[in-house]
């Protein structure tokens, strides 16, 4: 994006501070009036004083946070405050996959948190994939603050060529106690016949703030999997675009949340059919304890050339107890008339028939509830495909509910 660009937005605000102006760019945050974030106030955040991540002085992270699970077998990549750190991340990752550090490059994202990314990004990190076999990624980010809350705003490229096939898992973590603000920005191109799984887990810390935007485009005959789980931080949003830019173009978006205290996450994304014979499956489950909010915000848009279009879209949600929200908003927008298109939603409480059920085979009260809330989430954990990922995932759902006691929350 060029700086003429960010100057004429409303975030001019925050080039301005980036040239050394004094003007605060949580003024310019979207707020409930813009109707995608009606649910997703950022009146907290605007109100912490953040210092740029990089002016942090007492940050000196020399390892992997305790307990960050990592595949086996995978390369493993590592950014602490969104900067690539070499030193924690694996040598070689095997042919046909291309890492690379280069300043930061657009974005096709127009959304406000985009365009604050694009003021303050000073590097982006690109993978490059091409060919058969290749090994998978591991991404690992760190975030950490010192003796002031700290913000930064990294930026991922994935490429992959046509034909080739690309596995990436990334878990984004924080260091315990402290208070950040992580604004990821990725850009995402999959080439024709070109294939990538890609799983996310956002576990940060609970005082953290994690706003992460993600564009995908999909080419001819290109197909995506994709995973999003929830399970901590303060206030949390993930928004995912996928454009269909081929014929047979498919995607499947799949994600859990468990939240507890007064976490927030928001889920909300955009299926943008604009050629025919493209498929779209999303379903999406969540769990909500405390005084959480769960947000879902899912559209889909067909074009009037898109016929022939598939896109189906699924909400179910669980309340744990008295306190929590949720807020479901599916949206269709369809100018085609040869489609098939659907969107469910549901939230309700613990099935009690369920429940004494367990109860009725001998299983205490506690062990039956916490074998029901984890059943719920992994049934959507079984969408995906890979089996050490999946296992990855279903671990910490476990961790979440045993390090909560949600199995002795009572409604």
């Amino acid at each position: 994006m060029k700086p003429s660009e960010i100057i004429d937005h409303p975030f001019a605000g925050a080039y301005a501070k980036r040239l050394g102006v004094k003007t605060p760019w949580q003024g310019h945050l979207p707020g409930p009036k813009m109707e995608a974030w009606r649910f997703t106030p950022l009146r907290t955040l605007a109100n912490t004083p953040f210092v740029p991540a990089s002016a942090s002085a007492e940050v000196d992270v020399t390892e992997l946070p305790r307990g960050v699970p990592l595949i086996a077998g995978a390369a493993r990549l590592v950014l602490v405050n969104g900067a690539y750190r070499e030193d924690l991340s694996d040598a070689d990752f095997g042919p046909g996959v291309t890492i690379s550090t280069a300043e930061a490059f657009a974005s096709s994202s127009r959304s406000p948190l985009a365009l604050l990314n694009a003021a303050y990004a000073s590097a982006g990190v690109s993978i490059d994939a091409a060919g058969p076999g290749l090994r998978p990624i591991h991404l690992v980010s760190i975030g950490a603050a010192g003796a002031e809350p700290a913000a930064f705003h990294p930026r991922l490229r994935i490429t992959v060529a046509p034909g080739a096939s690309l596995t990436i898992i990334e878990s984004h973590v924080g260091l315990p106690g402290q208070t950040y603000f992580s604004n990821p920005v990725t850009e995402i191109a999959l080439a024709e016949n070109a294939n990538l799984r890609r799983y996310v887990s956002v576990a940060e810390d609970s005082e953290a703030f994690h706003l992460a935007t993600a564009t995908i485009s999909i080419a001819a005959g290109g197909s995506l999997e994709a995973f999003h789980l929830g399970l901590g931080g303060a206030l949390v949003r993930q928004d995912i675009t996928v454009r269909f830019a081929g014929r047979g173009a498919a995607a499947r978006l799949n994600g859990a949340y468990a939240l507890s205290g007064r976490s927030h996450h928001d889920f909300t994304t955009v299926m943008d059919h604009n050629v025919p014979d493209c498929r779209s499956s999303q379903v999406f489950k969540g769990v909500a304890d405390g005084d959480s909010h769960g947000v879902f915000q899912g559209r889909i848009h067909v074009a009037r050339d898109a016929q022939k279009t598939d896109a189906r879209q699924l909400h179910k949600a669980l309340f744990l107890s008295r306190g929590p929200e949720i807020d479901c908003k599916p949206e269709l927008e369809i100018y085609a008339d040869d489609v098939q298109c659907a969107h469910g939603a549901a939230t309700g409480e613990i099935d009690h028939d369920q429940l004494f059920y367990l109860m009725s085979r001998g299983i205490d009260p506690a062990t039956a509830r916490s074998l029901l809330v984890e059943g719920f989430l992994t049934e959507a954990v079984d969408e995906i495909s890979v089996p050490e990922v999946q296992a990855l995932f279903r671990d910490a759902i476990g961790a979440w509910l045993k390090s909560r006691d949600i199995a002795r929350a009572r409604p």
